[in-house]
């Protein structure tokens, strides 16, 4: 008997409100991420790629609902959760990490103050304890000084440093599934590669799952077990990352592939 995915979505459908318009943003999405797996959601933007994953821990936007498909999460039905359970999973359970992070770290509050307040949160550990397992993680994430950083505020940190805190402190209640949602389009090539090398050391190491969402292609076959390509709110080709790149069933993957080919970038 196979193992039960960590992550099943089946029939998916969400549908934005819009001044009394419905607008199908994701239409039917289907797929599921196995434990310890990296899978890599890929497509254009505006394919519905962010709001499958939001709608995975249900943080979606107020004029969006989930009208219809299921969402299981180690074996539970995240639709049929409460704000409670939905709130203690969020960041233990299913990490997020996202493109712009000083956007989503607070400008008012040190990096340490931050993750310290994530760990004591969800592990109800002494503050003096969430900062010292602070600073380990940012040692964990290569962060040279950390205790520099632990007093610094977002604003004084790089684009590249300021995603390896996000990083450290997605990680911080050791999670089970991580969703890195175009972690890397905003920094330069060498950062980018530093990132992604550090994400795959640390599902390495720590054995998390990883879906990875990004509209490159070539970050797609490098770092994926799996991919699945999204194209006007649908899942159009999935599978294994090799056979999807060596014989791609939708015309859309095939036309994106041999873009990508041209320029080559695969």
């Amino acid at each position: 008997m196979s193992e039960q995915p960590l992550l099943e979505i089946t029939d998916l459908r969400v549908t934005f409100d819009l001044e009394g318009r419905r607008l199908t943003a994701v239409d039917g999405a289907q797929f599921s991420v196995a434990r310890n797996e990296t899978a890599v959601l890929a497509g254009e933007s505006g394919s519905g790629k962010t709001i499958t994953a939001l709608a995975i821990s249900r943080l979606l936007p107020p004029n969006a609902a989930i009208s219809s498909g299921s969402i299981r999460f180690n074996g539970h039905d995240i639709l049929r959760m409460s704000q409670e359970e939905l709130t203690g999973m969020r960041g233990k359970e299913i990490a997020y990490i996202f493109q712009e992070p000083v956007s989503f770290l607070n400008p008012v509050f040190t990096i340490g103050d931050q993750i310290a307040e994530t760990i004591v949160l969800h592990q109800r550990v002494a503050p003096q304890q969430a900062r010292r397992q602070a600073a380990q993680l940012l040692e964990q994430v290569r962060i040279p000084d950390p205790q520099r950083v632990l007093a610094s505020y977002p604003h004084q940190l790089s684009g590249g440093m300021n995603q390896r805190a996000f990083i450290a402190m997605s990680l911080a209640c050791q999670p089970r599934l991580l969703v890195a949602d175009e972690p890397t389009t905003s920094l330069d090539v060498t950062i980018e590669r530093e990132i992604l090398d550090l994400l795959m050391e640390l599902k390495k190491s720590l054995g998390f799952s990883l879906l990875f969402i990004t509209h490159n292609l070539a970050i797609a076959r490098k770092i994926s077990d799996r991919v699945i390509i999204m194209f006007q709110g649908k899942v159009v080709d999935q599978g294994a990352t090799d056979t999807v790149f060596r014989c791609p069933r939708h015309h859309h993957t095939r036309e994106l592939i041999q873009a990508y080919e041209k320029i080559g970038k695969l």
